[in-house]
């Protein structure tokens, strides 16, 4: 390419011919993304997710009854402690991850999908703390 740049006419290639789409090769992966869409949908997995539903739902309803079957002091005991260490542990700019192992619940706790919509939550809210809180620092150092 030893002229300037405009007088540089790119060759067509096989995206832009279409001969991509028209190769066996696309044809044939092409046929596997419907088998897989096909296999998803098949009564197994179907099955499966229900089960997997069912469970998760088991699973909430035991631990909220086993909670529900603290002593009044047991279960002041619990709130406390997960409400300092989630608050400090989000305080501190932990990811969804993080707050799981301070929690000491990782990977376990990754199905819990509350603690994501706590997390977003407190995340939220301390970004937001501490933006207002810059702002604010930016604006005293600005004025006399």
């Amino acid at each position: 390419m030893n002229g300037p740049a405009s007088q540089h006419v790119p060759k067509p290639n096989s995206v832009s011919t279409g001969e991509l789409i028209d190769s066996p090769k696309f044809q044939e992966e092409q046929s596997k993304k419907n088998t897989l869409l096909e296999s998803l949908n098949s009564p197994e997995l179907v099955k499966l997710r229900e089960d997997l539903a069912k469970a998760h739902k088991d699973s909430i309803e035991a631990s909220v009854g086993w909670y529900y079957n603290l002593s009044s002091e047991d279960k002041y005991k619990a709130v406390e402690a997960l409400c300092h260490i989630i608050c400090k542990a989000e305080h501190q700019g932990t990811s969804h991850r993080g707050l799981m192992d301070t929690l000491g619940v990782y990977p376990e706790a990754f199905w819990i999908d509350h603690l994501m919509d706590l997390h977003n939550g407190m995340w939220t809210f301390y970004h937001d703390q501490k933006r207002e809180n810059e702002i604010k620092e930016d604006i005293k150092s600005l004025l006399p």
